[in-house]
């Protein structure tokens, strides 16, 4: 028997790109369907099936200022997030935009994303962005479901490919109508080092999914 994934829930958003051109950030509640604008402007419906085994890509999309590579910190890709007081260790996933323009979320909600064409953990400046399922219908609890119980002083740790582990501590917590999302903020590439969870959180509306989302903001550990 097919096990239902769980519907998508918009945060919904218009960003100035290389070529000032909207994106939209999808993160998963527990609706059944939800409809969607496009870049064009047209109606278009989530229905919570794709056949894809991994995210698509059109082209690599930028949110932010890029970074002088020359800045950076050669690190590998994450693959692990583990959360101590939430007893969550789950696995990461790298994301991009689909052919819609949309940035994709695991389909499995025990999974988390991270958007590859941003920062990385570890690599010394810029938001690292992870983004997250509170739950599903049919489906259960997300690996994020408890992340607005997160508070300052706790600890979490990302592990690359590469077998590093980064420690990171909570310094900020708010929650955000999707609408006032600062995503120049959120995705940006530049600055210190941040590492920013994102998922759903507010009030739950049948075919418009939840209102608000839940913002983590961590901090690298130094000597960690």
């Amino acid at each position: 028997m097919t096990r239902p994934r769980p519907a998508l829930i918009v945060l919904v958003v218009s960003l100035l790109l290389l070529a000032i051109t909207p994106i939209w950030l999808l993160v998963a509640g527990s609706g059944a369907s939800e409809t969607q604008l496009n870049s064009a402007g047209q109606s278009r419906t989530e229905t919570g099936q794709s056949s894809q085994t991994s995210p698509a890509v059109t082209q690599p999309q930028r949110i932010g200022t890029p970074v002088v590579i020359e800045e950076l910190t050669p690190v590998a890709e994450p693959v692990t997030l583990t959360i101590p007081g939430l007893n969550v260790e789950a696995e990461v996933i790298p994301v991009g935009v689909d052919e819609s323009r949309q940035v994709v979320i695991p389909e499995d909600i025990s999974q988390i994303g991270w958007y590859q064409f941003g920062a990385k953990p570890g690599q010394g400046a810029g938001s690292s962005v992870l983004v997250g399922h509170r739950d599903g219908r049919n489906y259960g609890k997300g690996a994020f479901y408890n992340l607005a119980t997160l508070k300052p002083g706790d600890q979490l740790t990302v592990t690359t490919a590469a077998g590093d582990s980064m420690e990171y501590q909570v310094t900020a917590r708010e929650s955000i109508f999707k609408e006032e999302l600062p995503l120049k903020e959120l995705f940006r590439e530049d600055g210190s080092e941040v590492l920013t969870l994102i998922s759903c959180i507010g009030v739950y509306r049948d075919g418009q999914g939840y209102d608000q989302n839940v913002i983590i903001t961590a901090e690298p550990i130094r000597g960690a």
